[in-house]
């Protein structure tokens, strides 16, 4: 996102006209911006969890922790959402991997990453909880899929 601003400076002796253009965009930090919706099935949590974005040709972010506003993240029933920013820019998105260090089983229904102009809805149909202790789930989940819906998707600001 590009911002152009004109200020006009007067002094009794001269007239400057100063034009900033101002380029706010993560892509011109070298960042990419992912957004990711997590909702939740029949077991909350009130743990830490991290994601991985893949594409296709193997390329993958690194590990970002979820963390939104929201202070009751992973509630049952709940939608989640998360801006998150990597420095790995994908041509691609095929699969989530979402990892936890704790033992506060999570169960994720779906989730959807958005990025660029491509969405795609993971379901976890297996219905795996995530738990570090073997009993609840496992400590790490990969959703693929093969579908990609091209929408009109602007990351937000």
């Amino acid at each position: 996102v590009a911002k152009l601003q004109i200020i006009l400076i007067e002094h009794k002796m001269f007239k400057l006209l100063v034009i900033v253009l101002t380029i706010s965009s993560v892509a011109a930090r070298g960042v990419s911006q992912y957004t990711i919706q997590t909702f939740t099935g029949s077991d909350g949590s009130d743990g830490k969890f991290f994601a991985s974005v893949e594409s296709a040709d193997g390329s993958k972010t690194q590990f970002i922790e979820l963390v939104n506003n929201n202070l009751d993240a992973f509630d049952i029933g709940v939608m989640d959402i998360f801006d998150v920013e990597s420095s790995v820019s994908l041509k691609d998105v095929k699969c989530i991997v979402i990892k936890t260090t704790t033992d506060d089983r999570w169960l994720v229904d779906k989730v959807t990453v958005a990025y660029k102009v491509q969405a795609i809805t993971f379901v976890n149909s297996d219905r795996v909880g995530l738990s570090t202790d073997s009993a609840e789930g496992k400590t790490e989940l990969k959703l693929c899929g093969d579908k990609i819906s091209n929408i009109a998707y602007t990351p937000s600001p």
